[in-house]
């Protein structure tokens, strides 16, 4: 299999979900394990996209690659949707939020005295369910699954219902692991039952070993219908 027509999509960072105009709901993720794969990527693919929410400033920006900024979880589903298609290979190394509010306000939330205040959320757009069922030749979908704990039993099921060739998962309640951290472990499973451990490393090692891993494993499974 010639990677040298294939794109390369990398989603990475947060996303923001607006409770009102100045506050939202977001999560710590910084962006630097998906800059870093994208970063990786520009040897060996034809095209590199790199769509990024609003992470740390150092990794909004991949020089080379053709960049889409977006903010909320509905952007960054769009974003993917225009991008994908035949000889691709999507890796969703963003964090996005799996809720929203409900009802934004309009206006800046008032506190009022003592009285609390209850949220209500409703499920955001799912970025991998969405683009799950395009039949494309040669179209692999990587998921990323952060875990606190029964990391591979929750990674297999995210894979079988998300429809997914590979999961990534590491456990993210470890000190100095997974958000916000420079080093990492990754858990990567396969459709075909396949296991591998990344790391612990440098998240800058770890994207060339990911990288160089799912690149390994593609051509493998490129030998049977992908789909």
């Amino acid at each position: 299999m010639n990677l040298n027509d294939f794109k390369l999509i990398v989603t990475s960072g947060p996303t923001r979900e607006w409770l009102d105009p100045v506050r939202f709901i977001s999560n710590p993720s910084t962006g630097q394990t998906g800059w870093q794969i994208a970063r990786n990527g520009l040897a060996s693919f034809q095209e590199v996209v790199y769509i990024c929410g609003p992470a740390h400033k150092d990794y909004t920006n991949v020089p080379g690659a053709r960049n889409v900024s977006v903010i909320t979880t509905e952007e960054l589903a769009r974003a993917v949707q225009q991008e994908v298609g035949p000889r691709t290979l999507l890796i969703m190394a963003a964090a996005p939020a799996d809720f929203t509010p409900a009802n934004p306000g309009e206006q800046k939330i008032k506190k009022t005295g003592d009285a609390g205040m209850t949220l209500q959320l409703k499920p955001t757009t799912d970025v991998l369910i969405s683009v799950s069922d395009l039949d494309y030749p040669n179209f692999f979908r990587v998921g990323f699954a952060a875990e606190t704990t029964d990391v591979r039993e929750h990674a297999l099921e995210k894979m079988e219902r998300k429809k997914l060739h590979f999961v990534c998962a590491n456990r993210v309640f470890r000190e100095e692991i997974g958000f916000g951290s420079h080093e990492n472990t990754l858990f990567v499973l396969d459709r075909d039952g396949r296991e591998e451990i990344i790391g612990p490393c440098s998240k800058e090692r770890l994207a060339k070993d990911l990288l160089d891993y799912l690149i390994l494993r593609m051509r493998a499974l490129s030998d049977s219908t992908v789909s």
